[in-house]
């Protein structure tokens, strides 16, 4: 299989402390055991090279691997695919804003897509790209990675069982610190907002929980403190939704988010979320930061690890390995293609199992309301 990443950022080799990133680490663990013919990295940051060929040799010896990778630094995505062979899937890793133009581009060069969250910020970038994907008979996705949590597998279950009854309400708090908005994507992220970057994760999850329909939307934002230090864009918002059918039953049920990237650097964890869910008759209270590890350290302080989404854990043969739910989310993918090259699976079976460009038209419909009434 010939895998082509597109960015270089945070989530593709780690960046201001967070280790090596998850999607290359990802690739490399999985080509242990699915045939990787090749891997390109490409954007738009020449110094991206070393930092990528670094994090590539980090990773090899981490886990015993052996994947190689070569970056090209590209003015144009589509320059550069109308230059090259074809690639059987891209994962593509950029900005908000850029999910549309070169989501289009690899569509349009056949290319299997796994898309990272948001699919794009509005309806009708979304809807384009899902009629370019129909008319080219591939398989795309967003990377959804928490619907691959044990945990919220979990609360799915207990949803589906009936064991708290019908969904009335959520409420949802999921906050990051403030060097995200401020140092780590300081680039571009005046150009997005942070229900849009991440609270679209939790949009996703209720509807993966649920199988409900949002049916109307509002929010209200608070501004203040980032705008202070040059960057122009919302703290926090708030956001209320109204969802019908599905686990809610006969009536309607809320969500309540307050989604926000302004948490001090020096807080236990780079995401803070948790979620309640209150049914007819039962109730639910999930903690996704505090997953039951407390590390004490001279410097660093106190963190809360999360050993659950992607890091490397030692095998019991003695090994290392990088596992999580984050790695699941990319390796889902690349095994789907599998079965998809092997007659095994129907896109229209992908379609409906996975978090395809289709499921996500929902959550990008939220986005762009929450938007529209943040405006």
């Amino acid at each position: 299989m010939k895998v082509l990443v597109v960015g270089a950022g945070m989530y593709v080799t780690g960046r201001h402390g967070t280790g090596e990133g998850t999607i290359l680490a990802s690739l490399a663990q999985a080509s242990k055991e699915v045939m990787l013919e090749r891997v390109d990295v490409i954007a738009r940051n020449p110094a991206n090279k070393n930092i990528v060929e670094e994090t590539v040799r980090k990773i090899n010896g981490r886990i015993g691997s052996n994947l190689k990778t070569t970056y090209h630094s590209v003015s144009s995505v589509e320059d550069y695919l109308s230059q090259n062979e074809k690639y059987d899937a891209a994962i593509v890793s950029v900005p908000d804003d850029l999910h549309f133009e070169i989501g289009k581009a690899v569509l349009e060069k056949n290319i299997h897509c796994l898309m990272v969250k948001p699919l794009t910020p509005s309806f009708a970038e979304a809807q384009s790209l899902l009629n370019i994907q129909h008319a080219r008979h591939l398989h795309a996705a967003v990377e959804f990675h928490k619907r691959f949590d044990e945990s919220n597998r979990m609360v799915k279950r207990i949803i589906s069982d009936g064991t708290v009854g019908n969904v009335r309400y959520f409420v949802i708090n999921f906050s990051q610190r403030i060097q995200i908005p401020l140092i780590v994507f300081r680039e571009w992220s005046a150009r997005s907002n942070i229900f849009q970057y991440l609270g679209v994760h939790y949009v996703d999850l209720v509807y993966f929980l649920t199988g409900a329909i949002p049916k109307r939307a509002m929010a209200i934002g608070t501004k203040g403190v980032l705008s202070t230090q040059g960057i122009n864009t919302i703290d926090s918002v708030h956001a209320f939704v109204e969802w019908s059918g599905g686990a809610g039953g006969d009536e309607p049920f809320i969500t309540v988010m307050n989604i926000s990237w302004i948490d001090p650097n020096v807080t236990s964890a780079l995401s803070d979320q948790k979620f309640m869910l209150i049914g007819s008759t039962g109730r639910l209270d999930v903690d996704q930061k505090n997953r039951g590890i407390e590390l004490v350290q001279e410097g660093p302080g106190i963190r809360h690890i999360n050993p659950y989404f992607s890091d490397y854990l030692p095998t019991p043969e003695g090994g290392m390995e990088f596992q999580g739910y984050g790695y699941k989310s990319i390796r889902g993918f690349l095994d789907d293609l599998q079965e998809l090259f092997a007659n095994r699976i129907s896109l229209a079976e992908l379609e409906k199992k996975r978090p395809s460009f289709r499921q996500a038209m929902l959550s990008t419909a939220i986005v762009e309301a929450v938007n529209t009434s943040l405006k």
